[in-house]
């Protein structure tokens, strides 16, 4: 599977199929953990209305073991992040009835689940198609879809999630900074900024300063800024998209694929850019042959992860890939 430059010159990246039938997920979520990445829930066909409570774990050898248990969640467009390097913690989420706001955590040591105490988040609303991303003083943020159970409103509010997952409780607050309304989006730290990506039919990009990078991973990421290097910076910003995966490097951001506004493809895209976060300029590098919405992406001792979302013929994918560079 491979990505040539935009230009058609020499090959830059090649995405590498590393495990064919892995499991058949789109709308899940992804999180590294150690040196293993784990995936929970999703959706088993396209437009599908009842979420999974499938979880699984992907480690160094590249083989997918599923962990599910009774006590998995079934939930879909829901978001996961790490606390601890321990903790796998869900947040939000589509149950098959409802958009919930509630918080579940999965420890990786113990192997057990755990259910929160949440308060703080306002009555009546739920979660769904959002983001959490790590602030630097342990708080998570959290960014996108907020409304009534049975309603499909959108708005920019953005909330902090503050809690411990050896407590078991966790609290919202409102998060004063305004954000546009935003649906199926990312939201990444690189160099001390935010960046907030998609979601909308306009407004591609939307970034805030004064925020601290948590990232640690010093892998194949570090390698999207000589990608960048190698391009020209786009004049105008690409068409609005969602469902895309944003994956954090060193001083930049790597796109994939989504779902775009323009009206140009009734499927997904194969879609690479690289977003430099100094100055803030954006690169396409190419077009995949991936073409894929509401994947998940991470990081396996340093190698970027791809897996499974919807594709061509609009179907739900299993399939994992590596990012390979030839710079």
């Amino acid at each position: 599977m491979y990505l040539k430059m935009a230009s058609g010159g020499k090959l830059l990246m090649e995405w590498e199929l590393v495990y064919p039938v892995g499991p058949n997920l789109a709308f899940h979520a992804g999180c590294t953990i150690g040196n293993n990445f784990y995936i929970h829930g999703g959706i088993e066909k396209k437009d599908s209305k009842i979420p999974t409570n499938r979880f699984y774990c992907l480690d160094s050898s590249m083989t997918w073991n599923e962990i599910t248990s009774p006590t998995s969640p079934a939930l879909s467009h829901h978001a996961a992040i790490e606390l601890g390097n321990r903790y796998l913690v869900l947040v939000g989420g589509w149950t098959g009835k409802t958009r919930t706001s509630n918080v579940y955590v999965y420890d990786t040591e113990k192997k057990f689940w755990s259910f929160p105490t949440v308060t703080g988040f306002p009555e009546g609303g739920g979660l769904s198609s959002h983001t959490a991303t790590h602030m630097d003083n342990g708080v998570i943020l959290v960014i996108g879809r907020e409304g009534g159970l049975r309603t499909q409103r959108k708005h920019g509010s953005g909330f902090l999630l503050h809690g411990s997952a050896d407590n078991k409780q966790f609290t919202y607050s409102e998060y004063t900074q305004a954000t546009a309304s935003r649906s199926g989006h990312t939201a990444n730290v690189a160099a001390s900024t935010l960046f907030i990506i998609g979601g909308r039919d306009n407004e591609l990009l939307e970034y805030k300063s004064s925020f601290k990078s948590v990232l640690t991973d010093s892998g194949s990421t570090e390698k999207f800024i000589e990608v960048a290097q190698k391009l020209k910076p786009v004049e105008k910003y690409p068409s609005g998209r969602k469902n895309h995966v944003t994956v954090t490097g060193k001083g930049a951001l790597l796109i994939h694929g989504g779902e775009t506004f323009d009206g140009k493809s009734k499927e997904p895209v194969g879609d690479m850019f690289i977003l430099t976060a100094k100055p803030i300029k954006m690169y396409k590098v190419g077009t995949t042959d991936i073409n894929r919405a509401g994947h998940v992406c991470g990081t396996v001792d340093g190698k970027i992860i791809l897996h499974g979302g919807i594709g061509k013929g609009n179907l739900v994918y299993g399939d994992t890939h590596i990012l390979t560079f030839h710079i």
